[in-house]
C-alpha cells in the first residue's frame, strides 16, 4: 500500500513539473526585434512587413552614411523605405548620404540643421518632399530631385544659406510657402510650366536674388513673396495674375522697373513698400482695388498715375515719398485717407477735384514744399485740422470757387487758412 501511495505520489510530481515548464516564459516563442543599429544606422522595424525605417539615434550621425536597400536581422531581411521625420536633425558633421530606391518616404525636418551636408541625390521613388526637410542646410549646394516628384513641403529649403541656382521637378504644381526663404546666395530659380500657386515668403530674404521670371501658369500669388530680396531689379506680371498681394516687393531697395499688365485688378497692402530705387510705376485702369502703404517710403518714386477705377487714395499710400512732385488725382476720387502723402516733402502743386468730398488726418502734412493747392469743388470738402501742415495753413495760398464758402463756415478748418483766393480763369 505504501509503494502504491509513493508511485502515484511521484506521478502527481512529474505532470506537475511537466505543465510548470510547458507554462513557463521562458521556453515561449521569442519575439522579434522592434528595432536594431547595423552598420551605425538606426531602424525601427516591422518583422511582419519586412519593412524598416531610418530613425535618429542616441548618438547623431556623421560623416559619410550610407543607407542600404536592405539589410539582415535575426534571420530576418528588412527593406529599407523610409527616413523617419527628423532622422538625421541637427547632425552638424553629417558630410553625404546616399539614398537608395526603396525608400519612398522622407519625413519633415530628416535634415534640417544638417550644416556641413554640401550635396544630395532624391531617388525617383520619392514623390514628395515634407515641410522643412533641409532648413539651415547652409552648406547645401546641390540638390538633385527627379521629375515624377509631385509635392514639396514648406519651408523646404529656409536658409539654405549656400544654395544658388536649383531646378525644380516638372510635376510639382504649387511651391509652398517659405520654401526658399532665407536663401542668401540664391540667384536664379526655374520655375516648371506646372505651377500654377506660389505660397506665401516663398522667396522672402533671398538678398541675391535679381531677376526671376514665373510662367503663365501661375496664377496666385502669397504675400510677402518677395520680401526683403535686395537685389532684384526688375519683374513683370504675367496676365495670369489678378492680385498683387500685400508686401509682395516689400523692401526690395535696388527694384527700379515693374511692368503691370492689364489683368492686375487689386494691389493689397504694403505691395511696394521701401522700394527705395523705383523711380516710376504705371497702374492700368483695370486696378479696381489698392491697399494701404502700398508706395509707402518710396524715396525715389517721381512718376505714378491713379487708375481711374479706386474712388480714394489709400491710408499711408505715398507716405514719405519724398521725390514725388506732382500727382494727377482723378475725377473719381471721393476721399483722401489719412497719411496719405504726408512726408511728400518734394510736392509743391495739387489740384483736388469737384469729387472728393474727405481729406483726413496727415493726408498732407510735412510737406514742405507745398505752397499752392487748388480745390474745384464749391461746396468744401470735410477735413481735419491737421489735414494738411500748419506751414500751409499759415503761408500757403488755397485756390477755391468761391472764397467765402471757405472762409465763413467755423465748423470746418478751411476757415483757419490764412490766405483763401479764387481760382484764376
Amino acid at each position: 500500500m505504501k509503494q502504491t501511495l509513493r508511485m502515484l505520489c511521484m506521478v502527481a510530481l512529474s505532470l506537475t513539473a511537466t505543465a510548470s515548464w510547458a507554462a513557463s516564459p521562458l521556453m515561449a516563442k521569442p519575439k522579434k526585434a522592434t528595432q536594431a543599429i547595423v552598420d551605425g544606422i538606426n531602424y525601427k522595424l516591422d518583422a511582419k512587413n519586412n519593412k524598416a525605417k531610418v530613425v535618429a539615434g542616441t548618438n547623431l550621425y556623421a560623416g559619410f552614411v550610407n543607407i542600404p536597400e536592405k539589410f539582415e536581422e535575426d534571420s530576418v531581411t528588412y527593406y529599407v523605405e523610409e527616413i523617419e521625420s527628423g532622422a538625421f536633425k541637427d547632425c552638424v558633421t553629417l558630410s553625404a548620404i546616399t539614398i537608395p530606391t526603396t525608400v519612398t518616404k522622407i519625413g519633415s525636418e530628416a535634415f534640417k540643421n544638417c550644416t556641413t551636408l554640401e550635396e544630395i541625390t532624391i531617388p525617383s521613388s520619392v514623390i514628395e518632399l515634407r515641410s522643412a526637410t533641409f532648413e539651415g542646410c547652409s552648406s547645401l549646394k546641390n540638390v538633385i530631385m527627379h521629375n515624377n516628384m509631385t509635392a514639396l513641403g514648406s519651408g523646404l529649403f529656409r536658409r539654405c544659406t549656400a544654395l544658388k541656382v536649383i531646378s525644380l521637378p516638372d510635376g510639382i504644381k504649387q511651391l509652398p510657402s517659405e520654401i526658399f526663404e532665407g536663401c542668401t546666395s540664391l540667384t536664379a530659380v526655374a520655375i516648371p510650366a506646372t505651377v500654377s500657386k506660389i505660397g506665401s515668403g516663398a522667396f522672402e530674404d533671398c538678398a541675391s536674388l535679381t531677376t526671376i521670371e514665373l510662367p503663365n501658369t501661375v496664377k496666385d500669388l502669397g504675400s510677402d513673396i518677395f520680401k526683403h530680396c535686395a537685389s532684384l531689379q526688375e519683374f513683370s506680371f504675367s496676365t495670369s495674375i489678378r492680385t498683387i498681394p500685400s508686401g509682395c516687393f516689400e523692401k526690395c531697395t535696388s527694384l527700379t522697373y515693374v511692368s503691370i499688365s492689364n489683368s492686375i485688378a487689386e494691389i493689397k497692402n504694403d505691395a511696394f513698400k521701401e522700394c527705395a530705387s523705383l523711380d516710376s510705376i504705371y497702374l492700368p485702369n483695370s486696378v479696381r482695388s489698392i491697399g494701404s502703404a502700398v508706395f509707402d517710403g518710396c524715396s525715389s518714386l517721381r512718376s505714378v498715375n491713379l487708375p481711374t477705377a479706386i474712388t480714394e487714395i489709400p491710408t499711408k499710400m505715398f507716405r514719405n515719398c519724398s521725390n514725388l512732385a506732382r500727382i494727377t488725382i482723378p475725377n473719381n476720387i471721393k476721399a483722401i485717407k489719412g497719411d496719405a502723402f504726408n512726408g511728400c516733402s518734394s510736392l509743391d502743386l495739387l489740384d483736388i477735384p469737384t469729387s472728393v468730398k474727405q481729406i483726413d488726418s496727415d493726408a498732407f502734412n510735412n510737406c514742405g514744399s507745398l505752397m499752392t493747392v487748388t480745390v474745384r469743388s464749391g461746396v468744401p470738402a470735410k477735413i481735419k485740422k491737421d489735414s494738411f501742415s500748419k506751414q500751409f495753413q499759415k503761408d500757403g495760398t488755397l485756390y477755391v470757387p468761391s472764397p467765402t464758402a471757405y472762409r465763413n463756415n467755423p465748423k470746418l478748418p478751411w476757415s483757419t487758412f490764412r490766405h483763401i483766393e479764387a481760382i484764376r480763369r
